[in-house]
């Protein structure tokens, strides 16, 4: 297995992974893919996945219509290997934050300042003047084994852009985690989704997150199929998950900071359950399924605020 230490224990680690193309040679008019991984530090997935993408890219040059941005989340935690340092960074990322800091305010808390890096970043973006469209994709992974799975805002623009994926998508979570950076970018009028490839240090979820960009970049007219072998990755993330059906979120257990919560094991994304049957423990109290569904991100971690989801078929 990889893990942070392998990656990250270096100077190489910076806020831009990459960008492509950087000058006009291989560039024609097109959208903006903003790419951000390693939001939470204990998630090195998309980080490498994205090294990978760029380092093709700059050696067989292919034309690009727009820009490939590549950016790193929360840096001091990447380098410690932990989910946070100070707060969760996908929950402190909303416009009216980013707005304080551009005007001066002081962030107290190491998230809030690598919050402010990122949002500069956004805002740089929008300002040029060659954007067409704004698309983004920000690469996470889970501390349970899971299929990959898309995880989208309500708003149809981006729920018919993650819809294009062959995985599941769930919609509305936003409901009930607001600050996600995911969240931040689809109330500034973007368009894009949360991908989730798999378990923290399983090597496979830097395939599957490497496959996610090459086909984004093909379906959305970025990347000509073929410059990759689009068929590859398309069938590779197809055959990774047991379902390409839609799910919506109706169920969040919040955890408080001084809660003792255990899941119980075995759940995976989209493990079925039966009314009555027994979820985790919570203060030694037990947890119990309220209806026939699906669990969704369910809790195998000591930090975290979300116990687990329940989701439900949706359009």
């Amino acid at each position: 297995m990889t893990t942070n230490s392998e990656i990250f224990n270096s100077d190489k680690l910076t806020r831009i992974i990459g960008e492509y193309p950087t000058d006009g040679m291989n560039s024609r008019p097109g959208p903006y893919l903003l790419a951000s991984a390693g939001i939470h530090g204990n998630e090195p997935s998309g980080i490498l996945a994205l090294q990978r993408v760029f380092k093709k890219l700059k050696t067989n040059k292919p034309y690009l219509k727009g820009k490939l941005i590549g950016v790193s989340g929360n840096m001091a935690a990447l380098k410690r290997g932990v989910r946070l340092i100070d707060k969760d960074l996908n929950r402190v990322c909303t416009p009216d934050y980013a707005e304080q800091l551009k005007s001066g305010e002081v962030a107290d808390f190491q998230e809030g300042s690598e919050f402010h890096d990122l949002s500069m970043i956004v805002e740089a973006i929008e300002n040029n003047k060659k954007q067409e469209d704004f698309l983004f994709m920000d690469l996470h992974t889970t501390s349970s084994k899971t299929a990959p799975y898309i995880s989208v805002n309500k708003k149809e623009e981006s729920f018919n852009f993650a819809k294009k994926m062959p995985l599941p998508v769930v919609k509305g979570i936003e409901k009930y985690i607001p600050g996600h950076f995911d969240h931040f970018l689809t109330l500034k009028g973007h368009t894009g989704f949360t991908m989730e490839a798999g378990q923290h240090e399983d090597p496979q979820s830097v395939d599957y997150h490497e496959a996610a960009i090459w086909v984004v970049m093909v379906d959305n007219g970025l990347l000509d199929k073929s410059v990759i072998d689009y068929a590859y990755y398309h069938q590779l993330l197809k055959n990774s998950s047991p379902t390409q059906d839609n799910f919506e979120v109706t169920y969040r257990l919040d955890l408080k900071e001084d809660q003792e919560f255990e899941m119980e094991p075995g759940f995976e994304n989209f493990s079925l359950v039966e009314q009555g049957q027994l979820l985790a423990k919570l203060d030694g109290k037990e947890v119990l399924a309220e209806s026939d569904s699906r669990v969704f991100l369910p809790l195998y971690q000591k930090q975290g605020s979300d116990g687990f989801f329940i989701v439900m078929p949706a359009d």
